[in-house]
């Protein structure tokens, strides 16, 4: 597999490993919101917005800092690997 290839496979692993916590935890953060609401027949988009907005705002503070250490590995293991990348045949 070339070199171009094994990059695109790694970031996009790295993205997916870094973003599916986040993603898992809005949505059961939606589905707690979805079902109050529909026990107690509320139709209000704030009611539904803001516990999501507030579950990002807390990822964001208090797992921000690790988030960024997966990307922060991969973009030293990329820029250490440039020369040998430049290097080599792209085919």
């Amino acid at each position: 597999m070339p070199y171009y290839l094994q990059l695109l496979r790694g970031a996009l692993g790295v993205e997916l490993a870094q973003i599916t916590p986040v993603i898992g935890i809005l949505l059961i953060v939606g589905l707690v919101t979805a079902i109050f609401q529909a026990a107690l027949q509320m139709e209000d988009t704030a009611f539904s917005l803001l516990p999501k907005l507030l579950a990002m705002i807390a990822i964001g503070l208090l797992g921000g800092v690790g988030f960024m250490q997966g990307f922060e590995h991969f973009a030293t293991g990329w820029i250490t690997q440039a020369p040998s990348m430049v290097s080599q045949s792209w085919r």
